[in-house]
């Protein structure tokens, strides 16, 4: 016969396993429960950058005001979009609708309309050139090209009633005699005839310019009084955090890397586009429409 003080032993035993027990229990929840909320974490990380972050477009507006805006131009808007490395229709649609809804007068497309990734089926181009054509601008629509602009692209923006830009300019009218004028640049010439693209250029009209590479600016700048300058082809990176790491690297995007910069009295906007070419994802780089209202401030 076991004497009392085993039988307490033996009841402290099974309390010390059974406190042991609802420990380690305890102990398994918490990991239980912080693989969940990692797992849920990651996910929407993941659902973050390769959905949202690809697809959900943001509009960045920017009231700019010169006194080189006429009154003809006073509230004149202007719309940028930009690299669409065109492979999905739901994206395409989104953005054609979201232009159209704030009527431009002037939409501007900075290059790269096709995906080089893969080729362009006749029922994509078909597609493509529906959507595109349903895009109005008062006052014209104006595109340069990109890398991956081939024939096709050229044939797809004519189509659709873009004016391509291969350095040259253009004046544009409102009501008056007196205009503003448009200047673009084909970024993929091995030699840009600047003189070209800038005949005609008097220092009095507000002048914009349009190109695909950023770092492009630096050879017109100090020639040329620009008032607004846009571009496109870095995407922004794709893949940026703030003070540690961007993917802007790619060739004639590697000094100018963020979204505006002012130089002098020239206003420099680089568009983040709507696709992507790096690597399916966007990190704090979302699709981005630019859109733009010219104001006049009286001298």
């Amino acid at each position: 016969m076991n004497s009392r003080i085993e039988l307490n032993k033996d009841k402290q035993d099974d309390i010390d396993k059974e406190k042991e027990a609802l420990k380690i229990k305890k102990i398994v929840k918490r990991i239980v429960i912080s693989l969940i909320i990692i797992f849920i974490l990651v996910f929407s990380a993941c659902f973050y950058v390769i959905k949202i972050g690809t697809t959900s477009i943001i509009v960045y507006e920017e009231a700019i005001s010169s006194e080189k805006v006429l009154d003809s131009f006073d509230g004149i808007k202007v719309i940028q979009f930009s690299d669409l490395h065109y492979n999905n229709r739901a994206l395409l649609k989104d953005a054609v609708n979201t232009i159209n809804k704030r009527k431009p007068d002037i939409l501007v497309f900075t290059g790269d309309l096709l995906n080089d990734k893969e080729k362009l089926t006749s029922k994509n181009r078909e597609y493509l050139v529906k959507e595109l054509k349903k895009l109005n601008a008062t006052l014209g629509k104006y595109a340069v090209l990109g890398e991956t602009d081939n024939e096709d692209a050229i044939s797809i923006l004519t189509d659709c009633g873009f004016t391509i830009l291969n350095d040259s300019n253009e004046l544009i009218y409102n009501k008056t005699v007196d205009p503003i004028m448009i200047v673009g640049l084909n970024t993929n010439n091995e030699v840009i005839d600047y003189s070209k693209a800038f005949a005609n250029y008097n220092p009095n009209i507000y002048t914009i310019v349009i190109f695909h590479k950023p770092d492009y600016l630096d050879e017109f700048i100090n020639s040329y009084q620009v008032d607004l300058a846009l571009a496109g082809h870095s995407h922004l990176g794709e893949i940026r955090i703030p003070y540690l790491f961007n993917m802007a690297n790619k060739d004639h995007a590697s000094k100018y890397i963020n979204s505006f910069y002012q130089i002098n009295n020239t206003k420099f906007y680089i568009n983040s586009g709507l696709g992507t070419s790096l690597y399916e994802v966007r990190i704090n780089a979302r699709p981005t429409i630019n859109f733009f209202r010219l104001r006049r401030i009286s001298s």
